[in-house]
This record gives C-alpha cells, sequence and structure tokens, in this order.
C-alpha cells in the first residue's frame, strides 16, 4: 500500500496460483517461525484444499505444502493457533481438521465431527485452548484443547435461528462473536461455572443492527471495537466499555453500542472486513471493489482511504 497525497493506494504485490476452484479464506500466521522461517499463509477454497504459501529468498511466493484428501467437499475457513503451531480447517462436509507442522510436513492429528450441514467458520482463542466453529445448521460450537490433540465439545450455542456465517474471539478476553443469515451479532461469554451464555445480541430493531444477513466481523487490536459487514451493503462499527484489564473473561459482556454506520461505498453485499493493527479497515464486496477506512478523530466519522 503505497501513500500519495494523503490518499491510500493499492497496488498488486504478488499473485498466487495454484487453486482450481473459488479461494474462501486466508490467514496469516501469527507466528511464522512455529511452521517455516519467514511469513507464511494458509488458503483454502473449492478445490477442497489447503495451501500453505512461504515467501523464498528472492522475494517470490511459492507453494510449499498441499493439504489434501482429508476434507471431500469445499474448505470454507482456515485459522491458525495463537502459537503458529496448529492449523484449523472447516469444511462444508460438517468437519473441522486440525492440523500440526512438525518435522518439516504438515499432518491432520485430529477431526472434529458433530456439526449437521456445513461448518462455515472457525476461530481460535486468545490463549489458544479454545476452539469455535459455526454452521448452516445454525449452531455454534465450542471445544476446548485436551493433550495429546484432543478436543471435547463444552458447549454447543443454539441461539440463532439461521445460517451461522462466522464466529470469532475477542483478541484479548475468552468472549466470542458471531454473526448470522438472520441478521443478527451475538455475544458469548462463560457465566464463571463452565456454562456459555448469549449475553447480548445486537439487532437492528434495537441496537441500529444489520437489516440483512450479517457475513463477517473483525476486532481492533485492544479489543475496544468491531467491525461487521453485512448484506445491506453497510459496515457498523462498534464500541465497548468492558474491563479488558480482566484477561480471562472482563466484565460489561453486554455494553456493546452502536458507534457508526458506514454506508453509499459498496454497491453490492459486503462479504468481508477486516481491522489492522494499523487501525485501518479494509472492506470486500460483490462489487469486487476494496475499500479502506480510517478514522477521522476530530470529527468521529470515517472516511474512504
Amino acid at each position: 500500500m503505497a501513500m500519495e497525497g494523503g490518499v491510500a493506494e493499492l497496488r498488486e504485490a504478488h499473485r498466487l496460483t495454484g487453486h482450481t476452484d473459488r479461494v474462501w479464506s486466508l490467514a496469516w500466521n501469527p507466528s511464522p517461525g512455529a511452521a517455516g522461517a519467514g511469513p507464511v499463509l494458509a488458503s483454502c477454497g473449492g478445490d477442497k484444499a489447503v495451501r500453505i504459501w512461504k515467501r523464498a529468498a528472492d522475494g517470490s511466493w511459492q507453494c510449499s505444502d498441499v493439504l489434501e484428501d482429508t476434507h471431500n467437499r469445499t474448505v470454507r475457513s482456515c485459522a491458525w493457533s495463537p502459537d503458529g503451531k496448529l492449523l484449523a480447517t472447516a469444511s462444508f462436509d460438517s468437519t473441522t481438521a486440525i492440523w500440526e507442522y512438525s518435522g518439516g510436513d504438515f499432518e491432520c492429528v485430529a477431526t472434529l465431527e458433530g456439526h449437521e450441514n456445513e461448518v462455515k467458520s472457525v476461530s481460535w482463542s486468545a490463549s489458544g485452548s479454545l476452539l469455535a466453529t459455526c454452521s448452516r445448521d445454525k449452531s455454534v460450537w465450542i471445544w476446548e484443547m485436551q493433550p495429546g490433540n484432543d478436543f471435547e465439545c463444552v458447549a454447543v450455542l443454539q441461539r440463532h435461528t439461521q445460517d451461522v456465517k462466522m464466529v470469532q474471539w475477542h483478541p484479548i478476553l475468552d468472549v466470542l462473536v458471531s454473526v448470522s443469515y438472520d441478521n443478527s451479532i451475538r455475544v458469548w461469554a462463560d457465566d464463571g461455572d463452565d456454562e456459555w451464555h448469549c449475553v447480548q445480541t445486537l439487532t437492528e430493531a434495537d441496537n441500529c443492527g444489520h437489516s440483512s444477513t450479517v457475513w463477517a466481523l473483525s476486532f481492533n487490536q485492544k479489543g475496544d471495537r468491531m467491525v461487521t459487514c453485512s448484506d445491506d451493503c453497510t459496515l457498523k462499527i462498534w464500541d465497548t466499555s468492558a474491563d479488558l484489564s480482566q484477561p480471562k473473561t472482563g466484565g460489561n459482556h453486554e455494553s456493546w453500542q452502536h458507534l457508526s454506520t458506514l454506508t453509499g461505498y459498496h454497491g453490492r453485499t459486503i462479504f468481508s472486513a477486516y481491522w489492522s493493527s494499523e487501525d485501518i479497515i479494509a472492506s470486500g464486496a460483490g462489487d469486487d471493489a476494496i475499500c479502506l477506512f480510517t478514522e477521522d478523530k476530530s470529527s468521529m466519522v470515517s472516511y474512504p482511504s
């Protein structure tokens, strides 16, 4: 990304080719040394495969591994564990696979089964001890990692009334957020007795929420704001007063409030939103456009860069 006259300009740096069908998800390894030297990127798609990409000494990107023959339908989502040693992949075949990098190779060390339909998203908690998945079966599952790469389902959350599109853990707290075809955003937390509950639901009627399918969400690095995107062609910024000094769960889980709506920048469904560590929000939509947003702190209104 280059800045010219205060305006950001995106330029293609590399094009990675190898998938033979639609690419659905990308994930940067947060600790690339765990999966080989240098930056490591995972991609997955409709060809039922997961590809691992690494940057060569000359700066080019090469596919170092192809993870296949485990899923038999589209691989919809992929996510690295916080330590970068495990990769979770969620598939339309109703399973989630766990891959471990060891001895220079990736090995499937666990397969999580239980969802009745396509698994749409997978996410690791900040501690790496919990994994969340969601599905077209309207449910969210929380899995706890056990010794020996075993995973135990500790909660099945069934408050959504339609397909759950994405789950994302808070970057600091053991708090989970899910978004759905039912137009809602739900916040989930442990009550302290290992029982998980929906502690807040953000809707159009009660919270200035979205009027159509919510496709994705992303937190800022501090965890006090999140962005959501929707079929209604808007992005919404949410702010919380949760006590982020309590790393286990925090307080005031139900304190998310609507802060701003970004509208008029995309002409079709916004499928993806990402809040970078540099406090830039990137959105991608069905209109083949990518928009970048930064906050104008003088007016508290955000504009595309």
